[in-house]
């Protein structure tokens, strides 16, 4: 048999075909390195660039100077809190100090203007007409307080107040 297909004699000494012969088996056994893709430079690359934006990031942001008029107006940003409570024989308080409910509009604007408190609370008994409740959260209002919440316990906290 003269063929050199067969894997043999094409070549000095015959190695041209042991060279076939493994190209062969390279073919058949399912392409080798064509069937895997390799991420770790695209994962090099990625987290270069991540870097990259996060080191330029901050130098982007640009702010301007300019110089701003002042306000007479109050900040809002107080931290100031005003707790207002209404017992169960409708007596007011203003941080534990009692108030005639006549005047507890005016002793709150006085707090607000002078104290900066921004946030009220109302803290009543659960035996207070609805009315009254309405009363006192639109005297807080009327004050100046931006926000009035009301206070309450969750079950098992009642003893504790």
């Amino acid at each position: 048999m003269a063929g050199g297909l067969v894997g043999r004699g094409s070549g000095a000494g015959g190695s041209g075909g042991s060279a076939l012969s493994r190209l062969g088996a390279r073919r058949r056994s399912g392409g080798g390195a064509l069937s895997e893709i390799n991420i770790t430079p695209f994962v090099d690359v990625v987290l270069v660039l991540l870097i990259i934006f996060m080191v330029t990031a901050p130098l982007l942001v640009r702010s301007l100077t300019v110089d701003l008029p002042t306000a007479r107006m109050r900040s809002a940003e107080s931290t100031e809190r005003v707790i207002v409570t209404v017992d169960d024989q409708g007596r007011t308080f203003i941080k534990e100090a009692a108030v005639n409910p006549l005047l507890l509009e005016e002793r709150l604007r006085e707090i607000v203007e002078f104290e900066g408190a921004r946030e009220g609370y109302l803290q009543g008994d659960r035996s207070l007409e609805y009315g009254q409740v309405i009363d006192v959260i639109d005297a807080m209002k009327r004050a100046g307080f931006d926000r009035v919440g009301l206070v309450y316990a969750y079950p098992g906290e009642q003893g504790r107040r």
